[in-house]
């Protein structure tokens, strides 16, 4: 081999090697943001309410895989104790939701809207007069 050969090697190698460092800095930066918006998305399910789902996306996002397949687990036994335990959460995440639409004026607006759809006059189940308590 030449000198010329060996320094054309050494700078083919050298290209192809700064090539695949800017690939694996993409990579990992795909990664971090990926992460990032698992934490964040935790932080928002938690603040609603829910307990399982962020704790499972915050193990996620510091890369604790082992403690993933714990909350795996968690959950596929929630889910085993019938539908009582996840309709208790999700009841806890609506009233987190409502009470956090009603802090604001778009969102009492909102609920108000939707209370008058739901309570048509001609609907059957809408209560027009209470019955009387009997006097004991």
């Amino acid at each position: 081999m030449s000198i010329l050969e060996i320094v054309l090697a050494c700078v083919l190698a050298a290209v192809v090697l700064a090539a695949l460092a800017a690939w694996l800095f993409r990579k990992d930066t795909e990664i971090e943001d990926r992460r990032r918006g698992a934490a964040r998305l935790a932080g928002v399910l938690s603040n609603l309410g829910l307990k399982k789902t962020p704790a499972f996306l915050i193990d996620y996002s510091v890369g604790d895989y082992s403690g993933m397949a714990e909350r795996i687990k968690q959950l596929a036994e929630l889910f085993l104790e019938g539908e009582d335990a996840v309709v208790k959460e999700f009841e806890q995440v609506f009233e987190g939701c409502l009470i956090s639409k009603l802090k604001t004026e778009t969102g009492r607006a909102l609920v108000a809207a939707k209370l008058a759809d739901a309570a048509k006059p001609a609907d059957p189940s809408v209560v027009k007069e209470a019955p009387a308590a009997k006097a004991s």
